[in-house]
């Protein structure tokens, strides 16, 4: 039973946000433009969306995919059959790893939730060789590159002025051009950093709403701590911004970085 839960959890978060990082794992792997038969770590891998553009664009020769929470990796077990890849369950900040033992360490849509984030930058710098390559990717939050959220806060912070310190745009301000570069300098690294457009496109207003009732999230929590009028006040928010009786496009935009260490 537990198994059936966490994997209907996962699904709920691939409806809310994985499908929305797919087109950005993809431009993201053609940007870095790792080594073929590389052997690579995916840190906080989720439900598997880089580890699947990975299998598919990057040929590499062994991956590892790490991720702490056992609803994701049940899934992504689930998911992936291909033998070059391994799914363990794990602790970011303690990675199941040798030092310099990989060619490519990469994350997607995760450093952002490690306070610092050099603390994470650290730890896949200890397992790559000698001129390996780290990167990743984050939603540029205090833009609102993350346009489904943002709308969500916005709205919610129209009604509710103390929603607006459990947006995106607040938690994760260091998502910014300065603060990924900040915090690669502090784990020793010397970035390069460019910008990935995309677009989350909703078939119409109740597509865009529902996962938001569905995916576990600060919005959900949020939106389950409010009674039944304050979430029909909120609903009606956000429809008078977005509905407007078609598709709803919005923005998805992340920040991609990448370093390579020193030969020696």
């Amino acid at each position: 039973m537990e198994q059936t839960v966490s994997r209907r959890d996962a699904e709920a978060y691939e409806l809310f946000m994985g499908r929305w990082s797919r087109p950005v794992a993809d431009r993201f792997l053609d940007w870095l433009r790792a080594p073929t038969g590389a052997d690579w770590v995916d840190v906080g891998s989720g439900t598997g969306v880089l580890v699947a553009a990975i299998l598919d664009r990057s040929a590499p020769r062994d991956l590892l995919a790490v991720d702490a929470s056992d609803a994701f990796t049940d899934y992504a077990r689930h998911r992936f059959s291909d033998p070059r890849l391994r799914i363990e369950q794990g602790d970011a900040l303690q990675l199941p790893l040798a030092p310099q033992s990989r060619d490519v360490a990469v994350s997607g849509l995760f450093v952002n939730t490690v306070t610092p984030m050099q603390n994470l930058l650290s730890e896949m710098r200890r397992v790559l060789r000698p001129g390996g390559l780290l990167g990743f990717y984050v939603w540029d939050y205090p833009s609102g590159g993350m346009g489904m959220l943002d709308a969500f806060w916005q709205a919610a912070g129209g009604i509710d002025a103390g929603a607006v310190e459990l947006s995106e745009r607040h938690r994760f301000a260091e998502c910014d051009f300065a603060g990924l570069d900040r915090a690669c300098r502090a784990a020793g690294l010397e970035p390069a950093i460019g910008l990935i457009d995309t677009v989350s496109e909703h078939e119409d207003f109740e597509a865009y709403w529902r996962p938001f009732t569905q995916a576990e999230s600060p919005a959900k929590r949020y939106l389950d701590g409010l009674d039944p009028a304050g979430r029909a006040e909120l609903r009606g928010a956000l429809a008078q911004r977005l509905d407007h009786g078609g598709p709803i496009r919005l923005p998805a935009r992340a920040w991609c970085v990448k370093a390579v260490l020193p030969q020696g």
